[in-house]
């Protein structure tokens, strides 16, 4: 009784209960090298020190030990599965000779509730939770420590705990000092001037930090944070800062090296999410849902570690009874929050599969989601379900403070193209859709990456005939392995991504392609008043090629780069018809006439955007961009001595013995100029890139589309050689 007082963790239980657990204790003896606690294998009991040393420490997926810190006399071990159930997510070995009390599993279960709340919310719970996150991130920051220099430095930190949907601080604050993410995810948020309305700019979740900046120029706070779930971060007072680099000099070169690498873009890439909390939601009847959530954690478990969890699962792990039927604001729901704070030291990813209908363990699970995923069966019927309903409901006025959404329509495993994806959308606010098909699991692995910030976007600049080249792009790519999530493009880049996107195999779209030279689309000349050709059977060829798909209803996410000549500025299509789009991204002004959209005139995409690895960033979220360039370094040329007269231009194209002018034609001159009025953007894309191609395409002329094979050809042959080896930087070790 005496030793059982004066231990920290039971300080909130009262006599009776403290009487109980002394009668109930089992004295043991540990030697070195013993382990008491092993991760991920589950107790039946817990234990208290009474003397020697024991260390507690994470083994990663990839080997690497982290050490999480030393526990002596009087402190527990295992005391997180004893109140919240579940496995061990870190291992627990003793040092030296130890002497433990051990107090198993069953003792807890014949606790009072109120004595079980009390040691569940008790200080020490949440104190070795955070010191354990604060052991995982720091090293993260500041390079590797010694646990001396990190117990020193929880001294000197704020322990700060968000809500959802609460602010860490807002735009024009002061500074007060240095944050760095624990656990949970926030988005942060800009106020634009001009429209007053809110701009997401970024998302941060563990290991990542706020106020660097601020931390060396002392500005005020530029953007807001807001929690999308419960988070907890630690902050560096100024004062604690300062002292920290004074005593720890390393830590100080740790950190500039850090920034330096950040600034010059170094550290691999930051769309990329990690710590993800996903909770999986029924659409319309949710029939799939359940079934979805378990192939998306098979397909998460090939990023990182997975954990895929529901009602029944928390039963079984013995965190809590009857989830389902528990009242959202129950006291009991401590032991889950505890319990899936634990879990994600050692899994990257959960996902936590939502009951079919309202419920408290619902209501809980999307409390605790960075990313809500709607699973709708797109063969049933789409109307909201309870759940989207009654918990998911918009609000405008807090749109971008919430979860990302994205809704998967689940498809028969034999359905050719999508349909009725805009009647889907029309009665949800999500952020993006997917399309998979049932029980592939290539789809289900692009919605992985999707979701994590690990998407392979390609995009495709314009270049007439030298476009085909794309195509043997995508082939040698295809043979390396690379999968492509995103699709998107400009002018002939923007018609060969929606061909692509629409499913069908390289195969299919030769065959396609020889029909639509063979109907020579751009031989309809008229009278140059507005362009040299009319719109008729380009757009008849369009639709050959599209039917009436709409956008939406691509396979894979897609978008075209149009040019409004109205008001200057850029187009990007995402919804609607897929002809249209394409007809307008591939308007070459003053050949094809400018497509029609309510008062607007719509041209070329090149002349502002002919290479759109820009909008593919932020199209595929932070994910890998790929940039294919067909456009050449040299195009229009002529002859030494200046042009010579048309009638000179004319009979050298008409009498076969007559030597060839090389001077360029209207149509040569016309294009090219398109190309170079976003020549500067196109440079800055190039550098951007995470991946630039650019196929020897230059001997091809740009209406050279008889010659698709041999242009085909030369993209495949480039790319297996220029791509040889390379794999997205999120895959790399």
């Amino acid at each position: 009784m005496e030793f059982i007082f004066g231990v920290e963790f039971f300080k909130p239980l009262g006599a009776e209960a403290l009487a109980c657990l002394a009668r109930a204790m089992e004295i043991e003896m540990v030697e070195p090298g013993d382990v008491l606690v092993c991760q991920g294998k589950r107790g039946d009991a817990m234990y208290v020190v009474v003397s020697g040393m024991l260390r507690a420490f994470v083994r990663r997926q990839s080997g690497e030990v982290v050490e999480l810190g030393r526990i002596g006399a009087s402190q527990p071990v295992g005391e997180m599965q004893f109140v919240g159930g579940g496995t061990p997510s870190a291992t627990v070995q003793a040092v030296t000779r130890c002497t433990v009390y051990k107090l198993r599993h069953t003792l807890f279960d014949s606790l009072p509730l109120d004595a079980k709340l009390a040691l569940s919310q008790s200080e020490v719970v949440h104190a070795r939770l955070h010191r354990s996150h604060l052991a995982v991130v720091l090293p993260k920051i500041f390079g590797p420590l010694d646990m001396e220099v990190i117990e020193q430095i929880e001294q000197m930190v704020e322990w700060v705990n968000l809500e959802r949907g609460q602010a860490l601080f807002h735009q024009g604050d002061e500074y007060d000092g240095w944050y760095l993410v624990l656990t949970g995810r926030l988005r942060v948020v800009v106020n634009d001037a001009e429209s007053g309305k809110e701009c997401a700019v970024a998302e941060l979740g563990q290991g990542d930090s706020l106020g660097e900046i601020a931390m060396i120029t002392g500005e005020q706070r530029n953007a807001t944070p807001y929690a999308l779930r419960d988070s907890l971060l630690v902050r560096f007072p100024v004062k604690a800062f300062e002292n920290i680099m004074q005593h720890h000099p390393k830590v100080l070169l740790s950190i500039c090296r850090t920034l330096v690498m950040q600034s010059q873009n170094k550290t691999g890439h930051s769309g990329a999410k990690s710590r993800l909390v996903i909770a999986v939601v029924p659409a319309g009847d949710g029939k799939l849902a359940p079934e979805f959530s378990r192939a998306l954690q098979l397909a998460l478990e090939r990023i990182g570690t997975a954990l895929h969890v529901n009602a029944r699962t928390l039963t079984e792990n013995g965190v809590l009874d009857a989830a389902s039927g528990l009242l959202a604001d129950h006291p009991n729901w401590m032991h889950f929050s505890s319990w899936l704070e634990e879990q994600q030291l050692s899994h990257d990813f959960i996902v936590l599969e939502t009951d079919t209908q309202v419920s408290g363990w619902t209501q809980r699970a999307l409390g605790q989601a960075d990313h809500v995923i709607f699973v709708g069966d797109a063969g049933a019927n789409r109307a909201l379900g309870e759940i989207e309903e009654r918990l998911l409901p918009f609000d405008e006025s807090t749109d971008v403070r919430r979860a990302r959404r994205t809704l998967v329509l689940v498809h028969a495993a034999d359905t050719l193209l999508p349909g009725g994806t805009r009647e889907w959308l029309a009665l949800r606010r999500v952020d993006r859709h997917l399309h998979v098909r049932a029980g592939c699991r290539q789809d289900c692995e692009r919605v992985a990456r999707m979701v994590t910030g690990r998407a392979v976007g390609l995009a495709l600049g314009g270049g007439g005939a030298r476009g085909f080249a794309h195509f043997g792009v995508v082939k040698a790519l295809q043979e390396q392995g690379i999968a492509i999530d995103v699709l998107g493009g400009t002018s002939m880049g923007a018609i060969v991504a929606a061909q692509l996107a629409s499913g069908r195999t390289l195969e299919q779209l030769h065959e396609l392609n020889r029909r639509l030279i063979a109907f020579k689309p751009f031989s309809d000349y008229t009278i140059p008043m507005v362009a040299m050709l009319k719109s008729a059977k380009i757009i008849a060829s369009a639709r050959m090629a599209f039917g009436e798909t709409h956008i939406e209803d691509l396979w894979l996410p897609y978008f075209a780069v149009s040019s409004n000549l109205t008001t200057g500025e850029m187009v990007v299509h995402v919804s609607g018809p897929v002809w249209e789009a394409v007809c307008a991204s591939g308007a070459l002004p003053g050949i094809v006439m400018p497509v029609v959209m309510g008062e607007h005139l719509l041209v070329d995409g090149g002349v502002v955007n002919i290479l759109p690895g820009d909008v593919m960033r932020a199209k595929c979220d932070g994910g890998v961009v790929i940039a294919v360039d067909v456009s050449p370094e040299k195009d229009v040329g002529i002859d030494a001595g200046g042009f010579p007269s048309p009638w000179k231009i004319f009979w050298s194209r008409v009498l076969p013995f007559k030597k060839r002018k090389q001077v360029p034609g209207i149509l040569d001159i016309l294009m090219r100029t398109t190309m170079l009025a976003s020549a500067n953007r196109t440079a800055r894309v190039k550098r951007s890139v995470d991946l630039y191609l650019r196929p020897p395409i230059d001997n091809f002329g740009m209406l050279d589309f008889e010659k698709m094979s041999e242009i085909v050809e030369v993209g495949y042959r480039y790319t297996l050689e220029a791509a040889a080896g390379w794999t997205p930087p999120e895959n790399r070790g």
